[in-house]
């Protein structure tokens, strides 16, 4: 569980808006050529890559919409390769600027998102809404924060 008792939705908002700056500014950091490169043979390019982290913002954001009018956690709908493979193709056709929009775009969406919760809500249901956003914002970026060394 990511939650602790003490677990506020402005220390999860902090934490979101320092993780999202760190990646934020190394992408800005990056040269054009290299978003473009893959991350190894059969890999996605770091684009792709950033159309995932885009695309995991707006699934959360639904879920967590969902559960605010529920009060149950709301279910991922699909498989996690099937929309991480739709992801990484949707980027194919789109600009490297059309994708930073729109991971921004997606950022501020996941972000109002949790502020719509409370402390409670944050922690209910054994902690879900924490681990949702945990795990598709600042240690989704941890995950990925490699691959945009260079």
């Amino acid at each position: 569980m990511h939650a602790t008792p003490q677990q506020t939705v402005q220390g999860t908002l902090a934490r979101m808006d320092e993780c999202w700056t760190a990646i934020r500014d190394q992408v800005r950091s990056l040269r054009g050529e290299l978003l473009e490169a893959r991350l190894g043979e059969g890999k996605w390019t770091r684009k792709q890559m950033l159309a995932h982290v885009g695309t995991w913002h707006e699934l959360t954001a639904d879920r967590l919409s969902r559960f605010v009018e529920s009060g149950e956690p709301a279910q991922l709908e699909g498989d996690e390769d099937v929309i991480n493979a739709r992801a990484a193709r949707a980027a194919e056709g789109r600009t490297m600027g059309e994708i930073l929009l729109s991971m921004d775009d997606s950022y501020r969406r996941i972000r109002r998102e949790v502020g719509r919760l409370t402390d409670t809500q944050l922690t209910a249901q054994d902690g879900w809404a924490a681990a949702a956003i945990a795990g598709n914002t600042y240690e989704h970026y941890a995950e990925h924060l490699a691959d945009l060394g260079g």
